[in-house]
């Protein structure tokens, strides 16, 4: 029996492992607010000058109790647009200038619970607590929570499985554990959100099917120009349409952070714009002033 206890500590090793591998090569991804039976709510967390205080819900969808954990974990914007965790070897050699500028919020945060189980519909609300620094030139700070499933007890190997097992094998059950990673801000003194638009270009993008149509995609870079993080929707528009008029094209929820000037974002079209033609690409607030428009500009399509 000690034997077979130890082939299944060291399985739940292996898998627990495995399972964390996955987990971090799609960390980079995990901005959604959703994923399987996990949901957050909202979508980030801004603390303003003059706020102390927020609250996030933590929202079981699933037909099973379940477990969370939840944590603070530093993540930094890349240039290319990804967000991935500070202390990943990529990041630390090859961004080694976007770590230096990173400002952690996590010392200056609070939160309770750590750990919640929620039964299937049940919600439980997250408080967040901002211990502002007394003095602090850093106009902005941030850091994401995460909130990840703890599997079941009963989701690794039986001991009966283990002691079944071939001599010498090693049993192991995969389990995926999914994690939700939310942004947390603190801003410190005047809040001056500026951006620009640079770099459109105008391409077609081979389809993902065989024989399928390409799709159009506008690329642009997204510049961020004051002291603080942008957030906002790019949208795509004709430019002799109407401003009420749909979009050809557009993507929500897009940031620049504090340690990245700039990023690039690709938006495909709804339909193949003509020669000639003439589209708008506009840059829209979602943070300090909702709906603003914070920078526009142009591209002829070839």
């Amino acid at each position: 029996m000690r034997g077979a206890m130890a082939t299944r500590r060291e399985a739940v090793r292996w898998s627990l492992a495995a399972a964390a591998a996955l987990l971090s090569a799609g960390a980079g991804a995990a901005q959604a607010q959703s994923g399987a039976d996990l949901n957050i709510s909202p979508k980030r967390v801004v603390f303003s000058p003059d706020m102390r205080s927020a609250t996030v819900y933590v929202f079981n969808r699933g037909g099973e109790p379940a477990t969370y954990n939840i944590s603070l974990t530093d993540r930094v914007m890349t240039p290319d647009g990804q967000v991935r965790a500070v202390t990943d070897p990529d990041v630390t050699s090859g961004a080694a200038d976007v770590v230096a500028r990173f400002q952690s919020a996590q010392p200056l945060l609070t939160f309770t619970p750590r750990r919640v189980t929620l039964l299937p519909g049940q919600s439980q609300v997250v408080r967040i607590r901002a211990l502002r620094p007394a003095d602090s030139a850093t106009p902005e700070y941030h850091t994401h929570l995460t909130v990840t499933t703890v599997p079941p007890e009963s989701a690794g190997v039986t001991a009966e499985e283990a002691a079944n097992a071939a001599p010498g094998a090693v049993v192991a059950r995969m389990n995926t554990l999914f994690s939700i990673s939310i942004a947390v801000i603190v801003r410190q003194g005047p809040v001056a959100v500026q951006a620009g638009l640079d770099r459109a270009s105008y391409a077609l993008r081979a389809a993902a099917e065989p024989n399928g149509a390409p799709t159009p995609v506008i690329s642009v870079d997204m510049l961020r120009k004051g002291p603080n993080s942008i957030y906002g929707d790019v949208e795509v528009r004709d430019a002799k349409a109407a401003k009420s008029s749909p979009p050809l094209g557009a993507v929500r929820g897009v940031a620049v952070y504090a340690e990245v000037d700039r990023r690039s974002v690709a938006i495909p079209l709804s339909k193949t714009p003509a020669a000639g033609q003439v589209l708008e690409i506009t840059l829209k607030d979602d943070d300090a002033k909702p709906g603003a428009a914070l920078a526009t500009t142009a591209i002829t399509v070839p």
